[in-house]
């Protein structure tokens, strides 16, 4: 699948939900956060962090919550980011029933054990959990020691029986392509606080999408706006969704 029709079809999932005006707008260093139905959050696809002063998003943003979210359409990480952030604040919680409070790391660890296993960002977790799996292999765009560059994904990925992505992806253009190499039989889990709690996602492959909801606003705000990275945002509550399916095997 093209990564503009992954877009698209996240965007197609946006057209019955009432558009909302955009109240507010937080650009920390490292999250981006447009409050409209929602408090929604991305992290900044750029790579590295803590975001530029230079590249500070744009001024004269839409006040409508579906514009922006159409940024994501954007070759501008930047935009797209600010798209994705307007996308999560737009889409509704997943129903209370069909999501639970647990990191992505206890998934990644039910599904992989003994197994080969990729992650597609460099994650705090994934530091922790390497001696789990039979392989273990971690694709960076600006990869750490013991990473491995992410252009090596289509030697990687077709070996992997599980893959967890991070849905940063979805804004610096590479989901489409890194699909592409995964084998139909693997388990494809989208990761991070970017994730937006598209149910189409199921429909692509996914298994389960392990993002976060802002529960409690005023906190996750002033955390953003003072620039911590998303392991310190206090407010949001973990996600694991399986779009009504059993998530854990």
């Amino acid at each position: 699948m093209k990564h503009q029709d992954i877009l698209n079809a996240i965007l197609d999932e946006l057209d019955p939900i009432p558009d909302h005006p955009v109240t507010n707008l937080i650009s920390g260093s490292h999250i981006v956060a447009v409050e409209s139905a929602r408090l929604g959050i991305a992290t900044w696809a750029v790579g590295k962090h803590p975001l530029p002063a230079d590249r500070s998003p744009e001024k004269n943003l839409p006040e409508s919550a579906k514009k922006l979210a159409r940024f994501l359409l954007s070759p501008d990480p930047i935009r797209a980011s600010l798209g994705l952030a307007a996308v999560n604040s737009l889409l509704p919680e997943p129903p209370e029933a069909e999501w639970i409070d647990r990191n992505a790391a206890d998934l990644i660890l039910a599904y992989g054990k003994g197994k080969n296993v990729a992650v597609i960002g460099h994650f705090p977790f994934v530091e922790k959990m390497g001696d789990q799996f039979a392989q273990f292999r971690v694709l960076e765009k600006f990869p750490r020691p013991g990473d491995i560059d992410a252009g090596q994904s289509p030697d990687v990925l077709p070996q992997s029986d599980v893959v967890a992505i991070t849905a940063t992806t979805l804004a610096n253009g590479t989901l489409g392509d890194i699909l592409s190499h995964i084998s139909p039989n693997a388990v494809k889990i989208l990761v991070g606080p970017s994730t937006p709690m598209a149910r189409v996602l199921f429909h692509m492959g996914f298994c389960a999408l392990a993002g976060s909801i802002v529960s409690d606003k005023p906190t996750a705000r002033i955390c953003i706006a003072s620039g911590c990275p998303f392991k310190m945002v206090q407010g949001v509550t973990h996600v694991l969704w399986g779009g009504g399916k059993i998530i854990f095997p």
